[in-house]
């Protein structure tokens, strides 16, 4: 049990922001999140190696999907307290806006992009992830979500500067 219990303190947190990016309700994000571990628990041996955080946005992300479809989900706007508890990414060439009204602003222009748009953004963002590890859990090739990233980044960068 002192695995389990290591997996999720070491992974808990990161999840949820990710999951909170998607979802934008922090209740929601805490029942999606447990959900995830729980299944992951379930299904441990069916981890095939890699890294572990990867396994698991994947997990969460299906998991996002499901609850989307039985919850008859309505696409919310994030809030400015929502926001506020999203990560700030600091000087990263992904995350340029910087500052609580920049990012607030940033969220709602990437809840404009296509579904697959906004999963790379995400995932890169958010989760941190390689488009190495994107490509995996969104079933595609790493140069599909290195290119689908940077056109996102793009109509970000075009949207940002006309608002």
């Amino acid at each position: 049990m002192d695995e389990l219990e290591e997996l999720y303190r070491q992974y808990a947190i990161p999840v949820k922001r990710y999951v909170l990016s998607l979802c934008g309700n922090e209740a929601e994000a805490d029942d999606i999140t447990a959900e995830t571990f729980y299944k992951a628990i379930r299904h441990i041996e069916k981890f095939e190696g890699g890294r572990m955080f990867t396994w698991l946005c994947a997990i969460a992300r299906n998991t996002w999907l499901d609850w989307i479809k039985r919850k008859d989900y309505q696409n919310q706007t994030i809030s400015e307290e929502i926001a506020a508890q999203l990560p700030d990414q600091g000087p990263t060439p992904e995350a340029a806006w910087t500052g609580k009204e920049e990012r607030l602003m940033l969220y709602r222009q990437i809840q404009r992009l296509q579904p697959g748009e906004r999963d790379v953004v995400y995932l890169r963002i958010f989760a941190e992830l390689s488009f190495s590890e994107i490509g995996q859990i969104l079933n595609r090739s790493e140069n599909w979500a290195r290119v689908t990233f940077y056109r996102s980044k793009e109509k970000l960068k075009g949207w940002m500067h006309h608002e």
